[in-house]
């Protein structure tokens, strides 16, 4: 064999991979359309590479390399993934996105950024000790997805959660390493269908009525209105006269929480 191939221990158990990719795809609720697609290989191919009947060791390793790029994934945990304590496994399934929408309705929700990864997480454990119920991390923090690793594990019942996400791809990486919710400050489709298939709960940011209705046919389950400064109340107004049932997050500072305490689904302080 090449000794380009990356990945040659999972080719030589590549049935029991195989099984493992198909548990993983079931827990994902991943669809054999979707894999095929985001591999970019044939479903006859992918049928072939689940059975663990792809031959070449070249071909498979370019495959798990695809696999691990968009499932997020790393070897390890492909390789170990059903002996795997839920804690490590893939979070989705304990997001209980109406749980998550009954602990985030009229919390003031503090929004956690850092330059730096030990910065973000000191910031985050002083939230816990302050008995905070939940906080929005930035997934502009370095290692953001680690924090999501280390806080949910100790602290199940907090509603941890993203914040600042631009695409599936961070979506999914945030999901998977433990945020019970998703914030963007814009409307991203993409984003929209991955929290609609994985079931979580979903706060895309708008300023007009029509990101606004573009949002929740997208999947949001409220909309940010961000920055909230610079949306005129009238353009607010429309939005709950043309949209009755819309439910509204607002980013706000610190200092207008108390002004817009009853105002909104809930408040993501900056």
């Amino acid at each position: 064999m090449s000794k380009t191939v990356q990945y040659e221990y999972l080719f030589m158990d590549r049935k029991r991979i195989g099984s493992n990719i198909e548990a993983i795809m079931k827990d994902r609720k991943c669809t054999k359309v979707t894999l095929s697609q985001a591999m970019n290989i044939s479903r006859p191919t992918l049928d072939a590479f689940l059975r663990g009947d792809i031959h070449n060791a070249g071909k498979y390793d370019e495959y798990i390399r695809r696999l691990l790029v968009y499932m997020q994934l790393t070897d390890t945990v492909l390789d170990n993934y059903k002996t795997l304590p839920d804690a490590k496994k893939m979070r989705c399934n304990s997001v209980q996105k109406e749980e998550v929408r009954k602990g985030l309705q009229g919390m003031e929700i503090p929004y956690i950024i850092g330059k730096t990864y030990r910065s973000a997480l000191n910031e985050c454990k002083k939230v816990i000790q302050r008995g905070g119920d939940g906080f929005a991390l930035s997934f502009t923090v370095p290692d953001a997805a680690k924090i999501f690793g280390e806080l949910t594990e100790d602290y199940p019942d907090l509603f941890i959660g993203a914040a600042d996400i631009s695409s599936k791809e961070e979506a999914s990486l945030a999901v998977d390493s433990g945020a019970r919710f998703i914030f963007t400050n814009f409307v991203e489709k993409e984003v929209g269908s991955f929290c609609k298939d994985r079931d979580v709960f979903c706060g895309m940011g708008v300023t007009t009525l029509t990101e606004a209705y573009d949002a929740k046919i997208y999947g949001s389950d409220v909309v940010n209105l961000f920055p909230l400064e610079a949306i005129h109340p009238a353009m607010i107004q429309a939005m709950r006269d043309t949209m009755p049932k819309l439910e509204m997050l607002a980013t706000i500072k610190e200092e207008e929480a108390e002004r817009y305490k009853d105002e909104f689904f809930a408040t993501l302080i900056r």
